[in-house]
C-alpha cells in the first residue's frame, strides 16, 4: 500500500516550529499530547478540533485524524507507551505527528524520564504499528533557536541541541 492510499494529507516535515508540520486542516480532528496551548490554539484557529491530552484513558480508539506531540512525552515516565496509545487513537490514514528529543539534548534525566535515541524512537514506533514513517533531525544552537522551534522545554540544555521529528501514518 501506498502512502498516497493511506492518507491524503501532506507528509511532509517543515523545519521550524512543529505547528507547520500538522498543517491543520478545517474539520480535522486534532489530540495535542502534553497540552501546548500556542500550538492548541494555532490548530483550532485553522478550523481544526482540538482536544489536548495528558491521559488516554477518556480517548476512543479511530477517533483522530492527527495526534501531535511536541516534545511533550519525555516528562512521562510512561513515555514510551504513548506511541502505542496515539496509534490506537487514529483512525486509519491518521498522522502521529511528533518531536522527540535525542537524550543528551534533554536538560535533566530526572525531569525528562523518558529518553531514548533516534533509532529506538524509529523502533518504537514500528513496533507500536506504524507502518510509514518519515523522520528528520533538526537542530538548535541556541536557546533563542529552541524557542522558536517551540521546544521550551530544551532551553536550559546544553547547546546544540537534536531533536527528532516524525510523520508516521496508520
Amino acid at each position: 500500500m501506498t502512502v498516497i492510499d493511506k492518507t491524503d494529507k501532506p507528509l511532509k516535515i517543515e523545519q521550524g516550529n512543529l505547528y507547520a508540520t500538522i498543517h491543520p486542516q478545517q474539520g480535522e480532528r486534532v489530540m495535542i499530547i502534553g497540552g501546548s496551548e500556542t500550538l492548541m490554539a494555532r490548530c483550532s484557529d485553522a478550523g481544526a478540533a482540538v482536544l489536548p491530552a495528558a491521559s488516554f484513558s477518556q480517548v476512543k480508539q479511530n477517533e483522530f485524524d492527527t495526534v501531535a506531540a511536541p516534545l511533550s512525552i519525555h516528562p512521562y515516565a510512561d513515555g514510551a507507551q504513548w506511541t502505542a496509545k496515539a496509534y490506537e487513537a487514529l483512525r486509519q490514514g491518521g498522522r502521529f505527528v511528533a518531536d522527540f528529543a535525542e537524550a543528551d539534548s534533554l536538560p535533566s534525566a530526572t525531569d525528562f524520564p523518558y529518553a531514548e535515541s533516534l533509532a529506538g524512537y524509529w523502533e518504537r514506533l514500528k513496533a507500536a504499528g506504524f507502518s510509514t514513517i518519515f523522520f528528520q533531525q533538526l537542530s538548535a544552537d541556541s536557546a533563542k533557536e529552541a524557542v522558536l522551534n517551540g521546544w521550551t522545554e530544551l532551553v536550559p540544555s546544553k547547546y546544540p541541541v537534536t531533536v527528532n521529528r516524525f510523520i508516521a501514518v496508520k
